[in-house]
C-alpha cells in the first residue's frame, strides 16, 4: 500500500557533469535521480499494477492486446501469433512489452484513484521539467507524456529513432526502477550510429534516469528465456508546445 504522495527529486542532484556529457552525446545517463523514498514509492505502484497492456505491431499497424493472450488463446493462435511477429521483427520495426498508457489515465480519468496520477502530476511539475530544462539546454520543453512500461522474457523494441510527425518530441527519457536488474537478462537501450554500430548502451539501473535527443536510432535489446526479472520503467518524451490532451 503507497502511503506516501509526494515524489521528489533526489536532494543531492546536479545539473553538472550531466549537462556538459549531454551537449557532447546527445544523451546521458543520470544516476539516483529520485530521492530513495520517491524511487521506492514509484517502484511499488508499478509493481503492484495488476492490469498490462501487450503491444506490438502487426503489418506494420500498432496493436493494444490483453496481456493474458496466453489464456485467451489456445497453442496454435498464439504460435501463429508468436510466428509472424519473429518474421516482421527479422526485417522491420517491431517490438513487444508490455504497457500501461499514463498519460490517457490521467487526461481521460481513467482510473483517478490510482497512483499512477501522481506520478504524471511529479513529471509535469516545475521541479522536474524545469531540471531537464536546465540540464538538455532546451528551453521550449513544455510537457512529459508518459507511460508504464514492463519487459519480460521475449520481449524487445527493435531500432528506430522516435521520430514522429506533429508530435513535437524533443528528448526521449527512461526512468528505469528495476531494483538489482542483471545485465545479463538484456533490456538495455542501445543507440548506434548511420553505419548500424552500436555506439553506446545504457543499462536500465534501479533509479537513473537516461535521457537522449530525438532523433537518434536506438533500441532495448531482447530479454532472453532466462531473464527472470521484470524490466519496470516510466518513459515518454519531453515535447514541446502545449499539451493536445490538457
Amino acid at each position: 500500500m503507497i502511503v506516501n504522495n509526494t515524489l521528489s527529486l533526489s536532494p543531492d542532484l546536479k545539473a553538472n557533469p550531466w549537462a556538459e556529457i549531454f551537449a557532447e552525446k546527445g544523451r546521458v545517463h543520470i544516476p539516483n535521480f529520485l530521492s530513495e523514498e520517491s524511487a521506492s514509492t514509484v517502484f511499488e505502484c508499478l509493481d503492484s499494477q495488476a492490469a498490462w497492456n501487450l503491444v506490438c505491431q502487426q503489418d506494420g499497424i500498432h496493436q493494444d492486446l490483453n496481456e493474458n493472450i496466453g489464456v485467451v488463446w489456445n497453442e496454435e493462435q498464439l504460435a501463429l501469433f508468436t510466428k509472424k511477429l519473429h518474421e516482421q521483427a527479422s526485417s522491420q520495426f517491431q517490438y513487444m512489452y508490455r504497457t500501461i498508457p499514463i498519460y490517457d489515465i490521467y487526461h481521460k480519468q481513467l482510473m483517478p484513484e490510482n497512483f499512477l496520477n501522481e506520478i504524471f502530476k511529479f513529471l509535469n511539475s516545475s521541479a522536474f521539467l524545469d531540471y531537464l530544462r536546465n540540464t538538455l539546454a532546451m528551453p521550449d520543453i513544455e510537457f512529459a507524456d508518459a507511460q508504464a512500461t514492463c519487459y519480460t522474457s521475449g520481449d524487445f523494441l527493435n531500432k528506430h529513432d522516435d521520430s514522429a510527425l506533429g508530435k513535437n518530441r524533443l528528448a526521449g527519457y527512461v526512468l528505469n526502477l528495476t531494483p538489482a536488474w542483471n545485465p545479463n537478462w538484456g533490456g538495455a537501450l542501445q543507440f548506434y550510429d548511420s553505419h548500424d554500430n552500436c555506439v553506446d548502451t545504457l543499462v536500465p539501473s534501479y533509479n537513473a534516469l537516461n535521457v537522449f535527443r530525438v532523433p537518434q536510432p536506438h533500441a532495448v535489446t531482447y530479454l532472453p528465456p532466462y531473464a527472470l526479472g521484470k524490466r519496470l520503467s516510466i518513459t515518454g518524451w519531453l515535447r514541446a508546445g502545449a499539451d493536445p490532451g490538457a
